[in-house]
């Protein structure tokens, strides 16, 4: 049987057809579509805080998250960020600051979600996942440690979190009993998340819970 052999002419129409596909793969893969940032609901600050060297007004807040984080993800995190004690990111999160009510928060080295003040007239919309702010501030006359945290003298923020039954009255009396018990421990039952400056009861955390955090949102 004779064989046909590929001539050099049918060699060069192979190699050229190969490369065309190759193209035509390449043209797809750049025209299909991605996976994009999501643009989420507002969030609102209560106050004028700061997390690191991010500074942020009060206000409410647009949040541009990574294709790999959702909307609540990302108001989640954003949420635990603003109550952190001390303004410390857990690994592997850091925040770039860029400019007042501005910063990007990126997680390995990746982005991983933004937030950007919205203009005055938006500052007033939504509920704040923080929880809600008490009106008057609390003072501290001498400086006291409870537990792992030291409060300085100065002005102090009560925040009532979520679904807690504390009323700001009863949380400034209970903070002020706590800053005049001796020692450094905190009365029976009362507990404390340190990372937030969160006092609780155990038996009912989330109903018995009132938080602290410095009026200039630094410890």
């Amino acid at each position: 049987m004779d064989l046909v052999r590929p001539t050099s002419g049918s060699k060069r129409v192979a190699a050229g057809t190969l490369l065309a596909v190759a193209a035509l793969l390449a043209a797809l893969a750049l025209s299909a579509p991605k996976a994009s940032a999501a643009t989420c609901p507002s969030f609102r600050v209560l106050h004028n805080d700061r997390i690191g060297a991010a500074v942020l007004p009060a206000g409410s807040y647009t949040i541009t998250t990574a294709a790999t984080i959702s909307c609540a993800q990302g108001s989640a995190f954003f949420t635990r960020f603003l109550q952190d004690w001390d303004g410390v990111l857990p690994r592997p999160w850091t925040v770039r600051a860029q400019g007042s009510g501005k910063a990007t928060f990126n997680r390995g080295g990746a982005f991983g979600f933004s937030v950007a003040r919205q203009g005055r007239e938006e500052e007033e919309s939504g509920p704040s996942p923080s929880g809600r702010l008490c009106p008057r501030p609390f003072t501290v006359n001498v400086e006291k440690t409870l537990g792992p945290l030291f409060f300085s003298e100065g002005q102090y923020l009560l925040y009532q979190p979520p679904r807690t039954g504390i009323t700001c009255r009863r949380a400034s009396l209970l903070f002020t009993r706590f800053l005049g018990t001796p020692g450094t421990q905190l009365p029976s039952p009362w507990r404390m998340r340190s990372q937030t400056a969160t006092f609780f009861r155990p038996q009912n955390p989330t109903r018995s819970a009132f938080r602290v955090e410095p009026a200039d949102g630094t410890s």
